[in-house]
């Protein structure tokens, strides 16, 4: 038996996806519903997506977090670390700890890591490891191009130097976390 693992981002789900059997693929309809058993066991949590010109959530496609960050170790004996979505997830996890209901953002032409939205207030939160790159900083404060909405933007990242322009707040996540 070949074992074949699909990713939902870091959470490695084994067996789940093409897995063949007898020339038999697992269909759509049973992964939705391992994923529904997750959510329903707190393993995982389903972001929503937030049309941001539209200013309203959209039903379709859920982007997955793992509650407990030990899942990213599943099924291996090391420790990969992809930086970026490991902030992500946990800044996601803390912004619900929080209170906020988070939303995936979407633009015409892109995507916003978080909207966060919590009594009635609104926040959009762009999540990096270090930009250390002036290609990174541009894609990281320069997802916010298009949006006119005037509520607070935040780029997160785990540098210390304060790189907040145009109406952007550069917060340390170290910081935010121990707020």
């Amino acid at each position: 038996m070949k074992k074949i693992c699909i990713r939902l981002k870091d959470i490695q789900i084994c067996r789940l996806y093409y897995w063949k059997k007898n020339n038999k693929e697992i269909s759509k309809r049973t992964i939705y519903n391992y994923l529904e058993r997750m959510k329903k066991a707190y393993m995982i949590h389903g972001a929503g997506r937030y049309h941001i010109t539209g200013k309203s959530a959209l039903s379709n496609r859920e982007k997955q977090y793992a509650v407990d960050m030990g899942f990213r170790t599943l099924n291996t004996n090391t420790i990969h670390i992809e930086e970026s979505f490991f902030l992500e997830n946990i800044i996601y996890n803390e912004l619900l700890t929080r209170g906020h209901n988070v939303f995936v953002g979407k633009t015409y032409k892109g995507k916003i890591d978080f909207v966060a939205i919590k009594g009635g207030k609104k926040c959009f939160i762009q999540v990096t490891y270090l930009p250390p790159t002036e290609e990174m900083i541009q894609r990281e404060f320069g997802a916010y191009n298009k949006i006119t909405d005037a509520s607070p933007k935040y780029v997160m990242s785990l540098d210390k130097i304060d790189m907040s322009h145009d109406g952007i707040i550069h917060l340390n996540i170290n910081d935010f976390l121990l707020r």
